[in-house]
């Protein structure tokens, strides 16, 4: 699926993301700040894999949320890197709290979407 399909999946299941002149408007997963992204291109986010691909996770929509580029770079760069991670029960309550910052944000998606 390209990215900006992804993206605005992932924007329809998050009850902080609306549709806003041409742009998805909501909240990073990972430091909850705003985020916006165009919704044509998917410019302005990142999909986060909340547990990594490489630990098991999958592609189910509940394991991806939007993040700001420089959020997802950080989170994959000093936590799911195995070779830096020092401390995997802080690294399981990172993920587990990521988990459940989505699960907590989660609307179904309506079939048709105004756009």
């Amino acid at each position: 699926m390209p990215a900006p399909a992804l993206k605005e999946q992932i924007a329809r299941t998050d009850n902080t993301f609306e549709r806003a002149a041409g742009a998805w408007v909501g909240k990073c997963l990972i430091c909850n700040g705003r985020l916006s992204f165009d919704a044509r291109t998917g410019f302005g986010a990142n999909v986060e894999h909340i547990m990594p691909r490489a630990e098991g996770g999958g592609n189910d929509l509940l394991n991806l949320g939007l993040t700001h580029p420089h959020c997802n770079g950080e989170k994959g760069r000093n936590w799911d890197n195995r070779k830096k991670r020092s401390d995997a029960a802080r690294y399981a309550a990172l993920v587990q709290g990521f988990l459940d910052r989505r699960k907590a944000r989660w609307r179904d998606a309506p079939i048709t979407w105004r756009i």
